[in-house]
């Protein structure tokens, strides 16, 4: 235990400087933002706001600050948050809910995830609609309920842990990863090759790096012989 705390308060330490770098939100698309005070055991992971007409649209549940709070409640929008998969559900989620009455959306696949640390408002199986120009997509895999965000306006497919890119603009060859008990490596293959038939050019991935401009054919190349 004395071990595990030792590593704890690390990483928390080095969390709080890695923050400290970088904007709290980076401004990606008109009305597309990426916010950046997420990690998950030292690693950052990318959380995303979409400014709708009528609400604001987390892609999962960013880590609660005051100033991340003003910042969403500056837009004097209702916000509305859907989880890419149950790893996402992290226990800031409760907090979120409790501070601004967000209300959380996830499938009701992942209800029983064993990563999920909060109760979801709203545990879906018929597709939720937010707005004309998003699409909500189902991609089982990584997670039994995993989804995809497409924003097609600007082309833009945010793929939670389905895939995602390397320093090069490459997919990472998620095949070659060990599986964890709740992931179905034939699914989230040919929940990938689904996706090809959406319209997209950016890649957004929850872990790792972004693909712009040409993920579509990235992910084409990725899935040849597959």
């Amino acid at each position: 235990m004395k071990i595990y705390s030792i590593i704890l308060t690390f990483t928390l330490i080095l969390n709080s400087c890695l923050a400290q770098k970088e904007e709290l939100v980076t401004k990606l698309h008109q009305n597309i933002y990426r916010i950046n005070n997420q990690y998950f055991y030292s690693e950052k992971v990318h959380v995303y706001l979409l400014e709708l007409e009528d609400r604001l649209l987390l892609f999962d549940i960013p880590t609660y600050t005051v100033e991340l709070q003003n910042f969403l409640q500056s837009f004097k929008k209702p916000i509305d948050a859907i989880l890419s998969h149950g790893s996402c559900g992290i226990e800031d989620g409760t907090l979120w809910q409790e501070k601004i009455d967000i209300t959380v959306y996830a499938h009701k696949a992942d209800e029983s995830h064993p990563w999920l640390r909060m109760k979801p408002d709203v545990l879906f199986t018929e597709i939720p609609e937010f707005a004309n120009h998003i699409e909500v997509i189902r991609t089982p895999g990584h997670s039994a309920g995993a989804i995809c965000l497409l924003e097609k306006n600007t082309k833009s497919l945010f793929t939670g842990d389905t895939f995602y890119g390397n320093r090069e603009g490459k997919i990472i060859d998620f095949t070659k990863e060990n599986q964890s008990s709740y992931e179905n490596l034939e699914d989230r293959i040919r929940s990938s090759k689904e996706l090809l038939k959406y319209d997209f050019v950016n890649i957004y991935p929850f872990h790792h790096h972004a693909i712009l401009n040409n993920g579509k054919s990235e992910l084409e190349n990725f899935l040849i012989n597959k």
